[in-house]
This record gives structure tokens, sequence and C-alpha cells, in this order.
């Protein structure tokens, strides 16, 4: 590692904010469908590491929920949070998805 700063720049304020919009769209999920704590626990976790693990490319893959954004707004820390938070919501059902080897479908197909 030639970078010393390469740990900052990873773990910064902003990965720290995806973090937790991705946690509390995990913990709305569990509130929603009525989990158990431990259940809840692991969800908000898994919507937590995969907000942060996408960082800012949650705009991209939230765009089947959130549309076209207008020029310039993908990097926009609010659009951010918003897609950290989508990404923390569906994270959980998504994965569970794909270890199952089922298909992610839309309403349209």
């Amino acid at each position: 590692m030639d970078d010393p700063n390469l740990f900052a720049q990873i773990f910064n304020q902003r990965g720290a904010l995806l973090t937790f919009f991705g946690v509390l769209g995990g913990m709305v999920r569990s509130a929603t469908i009525r989990t158990t704590w431990r259940e809840g626990l692991r969800v908000s976790f898994i919507g937590g590491a995969t907000a942060f693990g996408v960082g800012v490319l949650g705009p991209m893959l939230a765009r089947p929920w959130i549309g076209d954004l207008p020029e310039g707004m993908e990097t926009a820390l609010g659009t951010l949070c918003a897609a950290a938070f989508i990404v923390g919501l569906v994270a959980v059902t998504i994965i569970e998805r794909m270890i199952e080897g089922k298909t992610i479908t839309t309403a349209e197909d």
C-alpha cells in the first residue's frame, strides 16, 4: 500500500452515511413484515453492508424503483442516501432470491 490515506478514503463520512441509511432501510423492512429481533438484526446488517458496498453505484442500481435522474444528481448526497435506503430495503430479498437461484423480475414481466 503506497497510499496511507486509502483506508480513510474508503471509510469516510459518505460511507458512514450510506451504511446508516442502508441499515435504516433494513429496519423499515423488518418492521413492516414484523420479523423477530434476530431476523431484524440480520436484515439491518445485510442492508447496511450492501449499501456500503454498493456505495455511489446505488442510484444506478435503484433506477428501476426511482427512475431516471436529472444530469448531475447521481452524486448528490441526498440522492445517494435515498438510494442507500432503497438498497437496504430490498438487499436481503434480492440476495435471498439469488441464493435460491430465482430470477429477479419486475411487475411488467
